[in-house]
């Protein structure tokens, strides 16, 4: 067999482009598709056909559904929080320009062109790169781990507001400082505050989550005890002592249930997606959206919303200088985006050869910067809300983490009439935006081993299965009562540092090794003279600006979080 040398001209197409509608035939890759996709056909030589979207709307709805997800309602808030709100957002705008845009268009052509999987597609284009394919699948893998474990949260809050509708008692957080678990000495519900009075206390009541002890009792709302306290059942029962990675604790029984009522979900979506799956992304897309500026119109109606809002937009110039602002701006870009995980070019794959993807990457890159977008206003609105309440600055209201979402939007809730109906839709709402971009995850492990070992083409049913049995049993330490601080690990490291490695080392791949003119001449082909030219912008942004960018973020890799950020 002849190898591939990575700076000949790409295979050869079969049948010419100007008289067939039909991609280049990947005769190595005929895996399971994923939802909306066809089945495998021929062409008049016999030759297997990849596999192609039975509508454009599928295709837009499943990169909606992988793109838009947990990372912009769950991660992108905590994220600007925890970086300064104003200071994060502006960086996080220039990187998205610079970096995410140019490289969400070019993933998408690359695997359409090549109509590939992101393993096989290096093997036809750039031969000795496949390893990078590789460590796409293993990040997608680590990825998809953790954000069950997001999902669990979310199916606990549902379940147990639903138990509570249904005994006919307030949402579980609402009155939660007389509950037994409660820390009632700091213990704050902030339905029941009165700023005016509050202010008179001799007690400054900052929300920061500490060991060591302090002169006054720190005030902390209810909402957010019952997240730390009866969901995460990090602390002792009324106690501020905290289990962490030296002492994990026991297993959390209830979220070990919702975790694999988790798994169970994801594998009856990956084995009928293409029939299910399909007909609910038109509500998984949709809804988001319809919930997000819900919560925001009540959210902007609250006293001192305001202070909130000008916290998330007026950047604070001292940390616009520091790196780790812009690191996290980078990153959440990557996760938000999902580019650099090899999922796009998974789904781009399955696109037939003339679609115009240049179009499509333009529409679902923005839908995607609108939710993160939606999502900061709404929740920062209600920290100010909650600044006004506590009577503290809105950067000291609740604790930074991946529980920002769990606190503030449950907030909202009991501030609205039927809270138990609008906290029931956000939770439907997040478990589906993570149900979403878990299926694409998983669809590119899925095709990594489907494609690696051929015979399991017809036993997807027992991959899937045997694939969520043993994620499951992976993610039973997560839900142990020091499981947060391991997926603080996960979410720093696996959708972090190590995706911006794969970008850098996939831009220049594409642009330096296989060549941005070659890469332009395949968009010409795919879509037409004038589109395919591209601009000035696109070209420099995928030459020059974006390996620009990631290089100098590569450089400052040495700095990791600080170990304390883990107990």
């Amino acid at each position: 067999m002849k190898t591939l040398n990575p700076m000949e001209p790409a295979e050869a197409i079969p049948e010419s482009p100007s008289t067939s509608n039909t991609p280049p035939p990947d005769y190595n890759n005929s895996v399971a598709p994923p939802s909306g996709v066809t089945a495998t056909t021929a062409d008049s030589k016999g030759n297997a056909v990849r596999q192609q979207w039975t509508s454009k709307t599928e295709f837009l709805l499943s990169c909606i559904s992988l793109s838009v997800g947990l990372g912009n309602v769950w991660r992108f808030p905590y994220v600007a929080y925890a970086n300064g709100g104003g200071a994060f957002l502006l960086p996080y705008i220039i990187v998205l320009a610079l970096v995410g845009k140019p490289m969400y268009f070019m993933e998408i052509a690359f695997g359409q062109f090549h109509s590939a999987g992101p393993v096989k597609v290096w093997k036809r284009s750039v031969p000795f790169a496949r390893g990078l394919g590789v460590a796409q699948t293993i990040v997608c893998f680590f990825i998809a781990i953790f954000y069950v474990i997001i999902m669990s949260w979310t199916m606990f809050y549902f379940w147990a507001t639903l138990i509570a509708a249904i005994k006919s008692e307030p949402v579980p957080w609402a009155n939660f400082c007389s509950n037994e678990y409660a820390y009632k000495e700091s213990c704050v519900e902030t339905n029941a505050v009165h700023p005016v009075a509050n202010r008179s206390s001799s007690v400054i009541p900052l929300v920061v989550f500490t060991n060591a002890s302090t002169v006054g009792v720190e005030r902390v709302s209810a909402a957010q005890q019952y997240f730390d306290r009866v969901v995460l059942n990090k602390y002792e029962k009324g106690t501020m002592n905290r289990f962490s990675l030296s002492n994990m604790g026991g297993v959390n029984g209830a979220l070990l249930g919702c975790l694999a009522g988790s798994w169970l979900i994801v594998f009856l979506s990956l084995v009928k997606g293409v029939k299910s799956a399909g007909k609910v992304m038109y509500i998984t897309s949709t809804m988001p959206f319809i919930v997000l500026f819900i919560l925001l119109g009540r959210g902007a109606s609250l006293t001192n919303a305001v202070e909130g809002i000008k916290y998330f937009i007026i950047p604070q110039f001292d940390k616009l200088l520091t790196i780790n602002t812009w690191r996290a701006a980078a990153e959440q870009m990557f996760f938000s985006l999902a580019v650099g995980s090899g999922s796009l070019i998974m789904l781009g794959s399955y696109n037939p050869f003339r679609n115009n993807c240049y179009k499509d990457s333009l529409i679902i890159s923005i839908l995607d910067s609108a939710t993160s977008l939606t999502a900061g206003f709404a929740m920062f609105s209600i920290l100010g809300y909650l600044a006004g309440t506590l009577d503290v600055g809105v950067e000291n209201v609740v604790s930074t983490g991946p529980g920002l979402a769990f606190v503030t939007f449950p907030e909202a809730t009991t501030q609205m009439p039927v809270p138990h109906l609008w906290a029931i839709l956000f939770f439907v709402m997040l478990y589906t935006l993570g149900l979403g971009s878990e299926i694409g995850l998983l669809e590119s492990v899925l095709v990594f081993f489907c494609d690696r070992y051929p015979y399991l083409q017809a036993r997807r049913a027992w991959a899937a299965g045997v694939g969520s049995l043993v994620c499951f049993l992976i993610g039973i330490p997560f839900v142990t009562q020091g499981g947060e601080e391991l997926l603080n690990i996960f979410n720093d490291y696996a959708a972090g540092t190590s995706v911006l490695f794969m970008a850098i080392f996939e831009m220049v791949m594409i642009m330096w090794i296989y060549g941005v003119k070659r890469f332009i001449s395949n968009l010409k082909e795919m879509l037409g003279e004038k589109t395919g030219n591209m601009g000035y912008y696109m070209k420099t942004a995928w030459v020059v600006m974006s390996p620009g960018v990631l290089f100098v973020r590569m450089l400052n890799f040495t700095r990791f979080p600080d170990r304390r950020h883990y107990s």
